[in-house]
C-alpha cells in the first residue's frame, strides 16, 4: 500500500474491533427480543445505530493510543488490553448523552 493510501490508526482500530462491536450490537436482552417480534424491521435500525455509536467510541479512544501502541497496531493488528474497556466506557457516555 502506498503512503497516500495508508489507513489511519483510527481505521485500523475499527477493523480490529469490528467483530467485537458487531457481536455486542446484536445482543438485545428480553425487551429487545419482544420488540423484535412486534416490529421486525426496527431491530436492524437499532443495530445500525449501535454500530455507529461503537464506531464513534472506537474513533475517540483510538486517539489516546501512544506512539508505541500505534506502531504495535500497525505491525500486528492488535490493540492494547485497556482498549476494549475504554471503548465500552465511551460507548456508554455516547448513549447516555443521547437520552
Amino acid at each position: 500500500m502506498t503512503e497516500s493510501h495508508r489507513l489511519t490508526d483510527e481505521r485500523l482500530a475499527w477493523l480490529a474491533m469490528r467483530d467485537y462491536c458487531d457481536e455486542k450490537s446484536r445482543r438485545t436482552g428480553i425487551m429487545g427480543f419482544l420488540s423484535r417480534i412486534q416490529t421486525p424491521g426496527a431491530n436492524n435500525e437499532r443495530r445500525s445505530a449501535k454500530m455507529m455509536d461503537y464506531g464513534l467510541a472506537v474513533d475517540d479512544v483510538a486517539r489516546d493510543l501512544t506512539p508505541a501502541e500505534r506502531a504495535e497496531l500497525r505491525r500486528t493488528g492488535m490493540l492494547p488490553g485497556w482498549f476494549v474497556e475504554s471503548v465500552e466506557a465511551r460507548y456508554a457516555e455516547i448513549v447516555r448523552g443521547r437520552r
